[in-house]
């Protein structure tokens, strides 16, 4: 239902110096006639600006940009993604389902596998050194159970199950946070940093900057207390409180090794999809351990888009390119998707049923009968 352009029309009240009306000619005037020419209906009776067919408010269009991006950008790179396997999807199909390739399949899932289970070491180091102690059992259920939503939009939902599991775990909300703000910094730090690897031979000898967050992390690695003003800034820029709590410098060095080995091992599953398709093998092993590390380190900040979907890709095919061609690194990226997600949701589900609550075992003695 519109609201209407124009406001209701009313007489209003007379002038002070107009002359009253006439009772005993017209003892009922006629309240519906229009006003006088000249009279307004008051300052009600302008139309709104947006029903005179005024532009929308450039934050209206920037609200409804953001709402569309999580469908449009993800549907563009289908759409090339497409494209790029028009005409050759049944070649590129049967080289996957060929039965040589099932060695290779299998290596990529395992090493996806192993690399989500260091990636929950390093997030288990974290809450061991900042919150009390929490059963192996019970930590396990409450990584894999926010891992698991990352699949969808927005990182919040992670948080939140972080949040009300940790605190039915005796876990203090401000721990929960700052295990969360640091385990994400330092993913991200040492993503960035296994990332630069595959620079020679993407980018060139122009590559040589990108050394800088390797230099960075390794500083951070030397002085770990660093990682702290680092979260204390990023939390101001989400507009919350700084972490009240401190790791310890080992439990951070812990925290980075098992990260930086998470990616390393993680980036063997593209390296087989990569061999597999015909890639180079030991020109393609640097290039995507660190083309995977930097792809998913930096998809991983666009929240707007469930686990980075779109983006990551649209950096892998910059680093497979360097050693496939066009059509063939497109396969190995959609493969990469698959298979990181297959392995993922196998690995999580089976550490959530492994993880259940044990029930209370019902009592072996006998219960005597009343007299």
């Amino acid at each position: 239902m519109t609201a209407p352009t124009t406001a209701p029309t009313s007489t209003g009240p007379a002038p002070k110096n107009a002359p009253g009306p006439d009772r005993t000619a017209d003892p009922k005037p006629d309240r519906t006639a229009d006003p006088k020419p000249g009279r307004t209906a008051g300052p009600e009776a302008a139309p709104h600006p947006a029903a005179a067919g005024a532009p929308p408010a450039p934050r209206g269009r920037l609200r409804r940009a953001r709402r569309a991006l999580p469908v449009l950008f993800p549907v563009a790179v289908v759409t090339g993604i497409g494209f790029a396997l028009y005409g050759r999807a049944g070649e590129l199909a049967a080289l996957v389902l060929r039965p040589d390739s099932v060695p290779y399949l299998l290596a990529a899932l395992v090493a996806n596998a192993l690399a989500v289970l260091l990636s929950m070491t390093t997030w288990r180091t974290l809450l061991a050194d900042l919150g009390p102690g929490v059963p192996g059992r019970t930590a396990t259920r409450i990584y894999f159970t926010s891992y698991l939503g990352k699949y969808v939009p927005g990182a919040v939902w992670g948080v939140l199950a972080q949040l009300r599991m940790g605190g039915a775990a005796g876990v203090s909300g401000p721990v929960v946070l700052a295990v969360f703000l640091l385990n994400l910094i330092v993913a991200v730090l040492t993503g960035l940093a296994v990332g630069p690897i595959a620079a020679p031979w993407t980018i060139g000898a122009e590559a040589w900057w990108l050394v800088l967050p390797g230099a960075v992390t390794v500083a951070w690695a030397v002085r770990p207390g660093l990682l702290h003003h680092l979260a204390a800034f990023a939390a101001r820029l989400a507009r919350r409180p700084a972490p009240a709590t401190r790791a310890s410098d080992r439990g951070m060095r812990r925290a980075l090794a098992s990260a930086t080995a998470s990616w390393a091992v993680g980036g063997l599953h593209l390296w087989a999809l990569a061999v597999m398709l015909g890639a180079p093998p030991l020109t393609a092993l640097p290039v995507c351990v660190g083309g995977f590390a930097l792809a998913t380190a930096a998809a991983s900040l666009v929240v707007v888009l469930p686990d980075g979907w779109g983006a990551r890709e649209a950096l892998l095919l910059l680093a497979l390119t360097a050693v496939l061609p066009w059509q063939e690194a497109t396969a190995v990226a959609v493969a990469s998707r698959v298979v990181c997600t297959l392995s993922e949701v196998l690995v999580g589900g089976a550490a959530l049923l492994l993880t259940l609550p044990r029930r209370s075992a019902p009592p072996t003695h006998p219960i005597p009968a009343k007299d």
